[in-house]
């Protein structure tokens, strides 16, 4: 017992005085340097020196183009009607007065009045919605403060609509702004939620309220903790660091569950002695399990993708801090009180009646780890449409979807230059990129296209423009006093041009990478060249690959990694292979669901299977280290049932009241309005199920299998 006692001299310097005071220098330092608001904006896909970022920025420093708004107004009658008009007229007044909106496009501003919006190529594509039954008011936005904006797009639409009028509102801002709300509201709300019930099933456990608060501190110092070096590292809450807390929340959990277990099966002279023998029998799983934990979220340091980048960064320090605020904080709420009478507990006992169980549960394991997995693996939606992160029965999936089916809703630049480099201000490339523009709308998953041709064309419905060259013409309209509106759409030199194309969600079911790969052919076929390609569209597909390669490449190197530390921890190529198993069909069976089942895969709720695997491997760690502590005391193989047994009698409760809490706590997500919340959490409970069964049945079994027959023989 060399070892433990070692452990034990380092640990026995613990004393609880130090608790209040860490606990305190971190409240103090977690309210005076923390931000809780969630800061999203549309270009908080990728690192700034990301090539893909970097790629992007180039078409948005070239062509100087603003974010939009974009209302629809509904009548039940004619667009033409004198009602009709004048109130797009106010709404146009309205939005034009709020700060941050720099211009505004309407049937009432913009084109003389409704016949030249409907005569006019440009007007017709921009404010006319399909078979005339709407129009749109386009708000060009430049500020990054969406929030005030679209709370004040919101109250103009709530007072303007009627009966006769309905107003349904989109645009990118808008989208995110939303986002950034329900964020927001899951985090107060549902997280509270979580963790009243964790605590509920703590207390309805180890019957101790002194736990129970103890738990909560030390699991809510490691969250505060995590946050604060976080924000002085700059970064800021994000789309998914938004949920960091409540993760690091359950990694501290899990420690001091563990920890009251163990310190109910600890013997001592007194509270102090009994204290460094848990935390000695306890800290090197939990330090191994920890190192499981880093070792997942560090993987995602190194991504371009910046949401996954930062929660890397922040899973990380979450892990440490997990672990330093279990061993120097809850240690001082363990005392007399927190007794079990029954250390071994029933469910063991009882399980040991049915020796073919784990045999039948491992198998039908295995045959759904291939039956979902082989299937659902393949049909993983990990680019899911931007309707899916509302509720299709809500008003914002309504309208998003209405302007969706009405000209698109997400952009997507294309830059072109003709294969020999001619200028874009004569008359054959004009021709051209007319033709080009008619192949662009016919492509399915394009809804509408604003390019130099229709620029090009509202100038010449002026009588004078019909008779000016075409380069002549787009001088005019580069000047100031035309609002420079071709600078936008063509460079200074005339040789490139930018293409805006938005694009349809709804109905989609191919990636964006591969549509946007099939447009960019589309250029070669009439003379031009794609020389860049960029906007939000883009930047989500780029965004979806990498969280795809984070759930192959990523999911599949960790499970090595964690098979290594299981050999380094026993010792035993079974355990090896007991933990790449059964990390693998956890991994298989809640991917493979996924997939079978059509639920989507959004940034959100991605992470959760690097939770899933945090849970099985923390579990398993926990028994191999308990099961090689009492080999040492019989003697033997590690394979031995015997061991095993032994080692379940202590580790299986905790591991079950660690599942069970973060079960019950997460399923709150449930009842969330917010669909990506609702499947990040439902997909840690389901995972938290089979993680307990893996690794209370399915990988004892594993590492016994065909030990005895072996032995016989």
């Amino acid at each position: 017992m060399a070892e433990e006692s070692s452990t034990g001299g380092v640990i026995g310097k613990y004393s609880p005085i130090w608790a209040p005071i860490f606990v305190v220098f971190i409240v103090a330092a977690f309210f005076l340097k923390v931000n809780l608001e969630p800061k999203i904006t549309p270009d908080f896909f990728f690192s700034s020196d990301s090539e893909i970022f970097q790629k992007n920025q180039t078409i948005r420093d070239v062509f100087p183009a603003q974010q939009q708004i974009l209302l629809n107004v509904t009548t039940a009658g004619s667009i033409a009607d004198p009602n009709f008009i004048e109130k797009i007229g106010s709404i146009t007044n309205r939005v034009k007065a709020i700060e941050g909106v720099t211009d505004v496009q309407s049937i009432t501003s913009g084109p003389d009045d409704l016949e030249a919006a409907r005569e006019n190529p440009l007007w017709r594509r921009l404010l006319i919605g399909e078979e005339e039954k709407s129009s749109f008011v386009i708000a060009f936005v430049d500020t990054e403060e969406f929030a005030p904006l679209v709370r004040q797009v919101e109250k103009i639409a709530d007072e303007e609509k009627n009966r006769w009028f309905d107003i349904r509102i989109s645009g990118l801002p808008y989208i995110v702004e939303q986002i950034r709300r329900n964020l927001t509201r899951d985090m107060k709300n549902f997280t509270s939620g979580a963790i009243l019930l964790s605590a509920l099933v703590l207390f309805a456990i180890f019957r101790s309220i002194r736990v129970v608060v103890g738990a909560l501190v030390a699991c809510a110092s490691a969250a505060m903790l995590t946050l604060t070096i976080q924000s002085l590292m700059g970064i800021s809450i994000g789309i998914l660091t938004a949920n960091l807390g409540i993760i690091v929340f359950v990694l501290t959990l899990s420690h001091v569950i563990f920890l009251t277990s163990n310190w109910q099966n600890e013997e001592g002279e007194n509270t102090a002695q009994r204290r460094w023998g848990t935390i000695a029998h306890t800290l090197p799983a939990s330090g191994w399990a920890a190192l499981t934990t880093l070792l997942g979220f560090f993987s995602l340091v190194f991504v371009e993708a910046k949401p996954l980048n930062q929660l890397g960064v922040g899973g990380t320090i979450g892990a440490l801090s997990a672990l330093m605020c279990a061993y120097l904080i809850f240690p001082a709420f363990l005392h007399e009180g927190v007794k079990d009478k029954d250390t071994s507990p029933k469910v063991i006992k009882k399980a040991r009646s049915f020796k073919r169980a784990p045999v039948v549960i491992s198998l039908v394991t295995f045959a759904a780890a291939i039956g979902l997995g082989v299937p659902g693996f393949t049909a993983l939606d990990t680019d899911p449409s931007l309707l899916s992160y509302f509720k299709e029965d809500s008003e914002l999936h309504e309208g998003i979807f209405y302007v969706d089916e009405n000209g698109g809703s997400n952009p997507l630049l294309v830059v072109v230059r003709s294969e020999n480099l001619e200028k874009l201000d004569e008359s054959e490339a004009y021709d051209r990129m007319w033709r080009l523009q008619t192949a662009f709308s016919e492509h399915p998953s394009v809804g509408s296209v604003i390019s130099l041709p229709v620029i090009m064309a509202e100038g010449d419905e002026h009588w004078l423009g019909s008779l000016l060259p075409w380069n002549v013409l787009l001088d005019i309209l580069s000047k100031p006093e035309y609002g420079a509106v071709a600078k936008s759409f063509v460079t200074e030199d005339r040789t490139q041009a930018l293409f805006m194309l938005r694009m349809k969600e709804n109905g989609r079911n191919r990636d964006r990478l591969p549509i946007v790969a099939d447009i960019e052919e589309i250029p070669l076929k009439y003379g031009f060249e794609v020389t860049a390609t960029g906007g939000t569209y883009y930047l989500q597909g780029e965004l979806a690959e990498s969280v795809a390669r984070s759930m192959t490449v990523g999911v599949v190197t960790l499970i090595i990694m964690f098979g290594i530390i299981g050999f380094v921890v026993s010792g035993s190529f079974m355990v090896c292979l007991g933990v790449v198993i059964c990390a693998l069909c956890v991994s298989a069976i809640v991917l493979g669901t996924l997939g079978v089942f059509g639920i989507p895969v959004d940034i959100i709720s991605s992470p959760a299977i690097n939770i899933c695997l945090g849970l099985i491997v923390d579990d398993m760690i926990h028994l191999t280290v308990t099961a090689k502590r009492h080999l040492k005391e019989m003697g033997g193989s590690m394979r031995q049932a015997g061991v095993w047994q032994k080692a379940l009698s202590t580790q299986a409760r905790p591991a079950m009241v660690s599942t069970l809490a973060i079960m019950i706590g997460f399923s709150v997500f449930a009842l969330s309005d917010f669909p990506p919340s609702q499947r990040f959490g439902l997909e840690i409970a389901y995972g938290a199920v089979l993680a307990v069964v893996m690794a209370l049945v399915v990988f004892p079994y594993i590492v016994q299998f065909g030990y005895k027959r072996k032995k016989e023989g």
